[in-house]
């Protein structure tokens, strides 16, 4: 009587199957977690490093609001969802560059504008002057600050 199940041959495949399926769905996991809240938050440029990001805006005189958080503190999430709400009534005059604390690349830049608290919202005008506001900003105040920027006042 020949044995059940299946061929050696067919076991070896359905473990390549398996194994090759979780490879996949790891790196998909991977790639999702990697990219930070930037396209949730329109930010366009979401494969360059903030710091690369911010220098491009500044270089073409374009206002900009650098948000500075983490992706776990309560005000820091608070903060991200007012800036996803209010953010793209202007994204078309305002670049958005957005910043996650925690992340290793981002080191560099935060040394450089010497962050000392989350949340940070930096609102940077043409000439590349920036204006800090620490903690959790009400939406509508956002969104009179981000129309003063965009205006050029």
């Amino acid at each position: 009587m020949p044995k059940k199940g299946c061929p050696k041959k067919a076991n070896n495949q359905l473990r390549t199957l398996v194994v090759g399926s979780v490879l996949v769905l790891a790196a998909v996991v991977l790639l999702l977690k990697g990219g930070s809240n930037s396209q949730a938050l329109g930010n366009n440029d979401a494969g360059d490093l903030p710091a690369a990001q911010l220098q491009a805006a500044l270089a073409a005189h374009r206002p900009t609001l650098a948000f500075f958080h983490s992706t776990t503190c309560r005000q820091c999430i608070e903060m991200t969802r007012i800036v996803a709400q209010v953010y793209p009534e202007f994204g078309d005059s305002i670049t958005l560059v957005d910043v996650d604390v925690y992340a290793e690349a981002n080191a560099p830049l935060l040394q450089q504008v010497r962050l000392q608290y989350i949340p940070t919202l930096v609102f940077y005008d043409r000439a590349g002057t920036g204006q800090a506001s620490v903690g959790v900003m009400e939406a509508e105040q956002l969104r009179q600050t981000l129309a003063a920027l965009a205006e050029g006042s």
